[in-house]
């Protein structure tokens, strides 16, 4: 039997994270005065809180690029839209291979940028890639794919602002707050948690706990909690742009963070297990690429919990009328807030003529297509 629902309210967005609280902002913009977000933790626990903040356009999809093209619009544009602190570092993409067959598919996928509107991509040789990044061996470079105006943010710099600017508009933000079950009442929505609260419309913006919501309305979607490991050096190439980095044969990734570096490996078969693992997973793929950096002191271990799962794209749709879900498995930062309002508009009736079924969540996922997931560990 449903309690008595303790408040009334237009809207209720479940999740605390960078999504739910861009959508919660672009309905806010829209005119629905009376928006509430809930969080079971604190904001930006989940996956935010532990992103590296990478935004790049180097996709092979149109679709992708496209929403690659309006994640670097927002993030550069935050500080000045938002009146509120978010640098963007613009220090660069490059992806590196040593594999024929993968120098042709990153060249096939800068070929696709460009086409899409993002001429600024560069597929390099060993010597242009040295003069990137002199601390990496590229003798055997076959490709560097370079995006010079890419780069990396804070991620809870970005929510925050967006908080901040959603609360201008009236919404409220409520955390602490786990959401045990949404329950049909006809034409409106009841949302039992903390108290029970009483919604025309719902948007599921959980991050992992999405499946776990989802599931009593016969969607189960392919999306697992995994740990992400990585290490803080101290301070390393003093006064050096450091692009960030991924060698797509071995998954190694550099990141620049202030004046020192992040080093992790990105998932493989199977991720790094936990520190120990990574530093020799690290040390061993470094030893070839970029010797320098495997003697660099470790003055922090970071831990992160990623969402990883089918195809790696967005799941987004409508469950049943006025209850809406969206979630990532990866890409988040990058792509959720101009998808979230993507959403937003879709909800308010004014939909915008873009394709996204490929997103779309009652899908069967098919393999995996970041590069990283694709490839093998040689």
């Amino acid at each position: 039997m449903s309690r008595v629902p303790h408040e009334s309210m237009d809207v209720v967005v479940i999740g605390g994270g960078i999504v739910g609280v861009a959508v919660a902002y672009y309905l806010a913009e829209r005119g629905i005065g009376d928006v509430t977000v809930v969080e079971a933790d604190t904001w930006g626990a989940g996956a935010t809180g532990g992103s590296y903040g990478g935004v790049r356009q180097q996709f092979a999809h149109p679709l992708e690029i496209e929403f690659s093209r309006r994640g670097l619009e927002f993030w550069k544009s935050v500080e000045l839209r938002f009146d509120s602190p978010c640098p963007f570092h613009e220090n660069g993409y490059l992806l590196l291979t040593a594999s024929k067959e993968t120098a042709a598919q990153l060249e096939a996928a800068a070929e696709v940028q460009r086409e899409c509107g993002m001429p600024e991509v560069y597929c390099l040789g060993g010597e242009e890639v040295r003069s990137i990044a002199p601390w990496l061996h590229v003798d055997d470079i076959q490709c560097g794919s370079w995006t010079p105006r890419d780069g990396h943010v804070m991620p809870m710099d970005g929510l925050m602002a967006l908080m901040k600017a959603a609360r201008r508009l009236g919404a409220s933000f409520r955390d602490g707050w786990r959401v045990d079950g949404i329950e049909s009442l006809g034409s409106r929505w009841l949302v039992h948690g903390r108290e029970d609260l009483l919604a025309d419309l719902v948007v599921i913006a959980a991050g992992g706990g999405t499946r776990r919501l989802l599931q009593p309305y016969g969607i189960d979607l392919d999306i697992t909690a995994a740990y992400n490991y990585g290490l803080l050096t101290g301070p390393t190439l003093p006064g050096q742009r450091v692009p960030l980095t991924i060698d797509v044969d071995t998954g190694m990734a550099v990141e620049r963070e202030g004046q020192a570096l992040v080093l992790s490996m990105l998932g493989r078969n199977p991720p790094p297990s936990d520190h120990m693992d990574l530093i020799e997973r690290f040390t061993a793929a470094a030893s070839h690429r970029a010797p320098s950096l495997t003697q660099l002191p470790i003055v922090k271990n970071i831990s992160a919990r990623p969402l990883i799962g089918g195809d790696d794209g967005p799941y987004l749709g409508e469950v049943e009328p006025g209850l809406w879900a969206i979630a990532f498995t990866g890409h988040g930062v990058m792509h959720g807030p101009p998808l979230a309002e993507l959403l937003a508009r879709r909800i308010v009736g004014d939909p915008e003529d873009l394709d996204v079924s490929k997103w779309d969540l009652r899908r069967e996922s098919g393999p995996p297509t970041h590069w990283w997931r694709r490839q093998r560990t040689s």
